[in-house]
């Protein structure tokens, strides 16, 4: 196993989680300030979703590299 890798991966799979917070609180206040007609954080959490699962596929691959390498 290549321990390199296995840490990229977690540092990746770290940043996956921080952004998975961040979106779910950025989508919770947009769509409460979408009441008032402002949309700027809801469009903010909607552009976190598409980082969320690049940082997913980028951390289990990395993992799985690791794992699984010949």
């Amino acid at each position: 196993m290549d321990k390199e890798k296995i840490i990229a991966g977690v540092m990746w799979l770290s940043g996956f989680s921080i952004l998975i917070i961040l979106s779910s609180i950025t989508l919770f206040a947009g769509f409460n300030n979408m009441r008032q007609g402002s949309y700027t954080v809801l469009i903010i959490g909607l552009i976190l979703i598409p980082a969320i699962f690049f940082c997913a596929y980028k951390g289990f691959s990395l993992i799985l590299a690791a794992i699984f390498e010949k």
